[in-house]
Order: structure tokens, then C-alpha cells, then sequence
């Protein structure tokens, strides 16, 4: 599996997101800790996903014609 990011180097930092959640910004020393950093991100955005998931449920109505 691959996750698309952006970064930028900002003073001794690179800054960046994963595409899928650009919200959610972190940052490394170098590209190495920046990419384990949005790995972490990934993890989290998961395990809540998984958690919403067993809360929220969907139903239909029907409406009269």
C-alpha cells in the first residue's frame, strides 16, 4: 500500500500530509522521520475510522408516494 503526501521545508523542518487527510499536518527532522510521522498519522485517522464505524449505523425511511 502506498499514501500520497505533501511536504515543504520550512527552516530545519519538513512539513507535510497525507492527501487523504490534509488537515492533519506533521513534521520531521528529514524526510525519513516526516514520512514515519504521517505513518502515525495513517495509524490514528484507522483506528478511529474503525471505532466511528461501531458507533455509527445508517437506516432508510420510506416516504409516501
Amino acid at each position: 500500500m502506498e499514501l500520497e503526501y505533501t511536504y515543504w521545508q520550512d527552516g530545519d523542518f519538513f512539513v507535510g500530509f497525507l492527501n487523504d487527510y490534509p488537515r492533519d499536518s506533521t513534521q520531521g527532522l528529514s524526510i525519513n522521520e516526516l514520512e514515519e510521522a504521517l505513518i502515525e498519522v495513517y495509524g490514528i485517522r484507522q483506528e478511529e475510522k474503525e471505532h466511528l464505524a461501531a458507533i455509527r449505523k445508517t437506516g432508510k425511511i420510506r416516504i409516501p408516494a
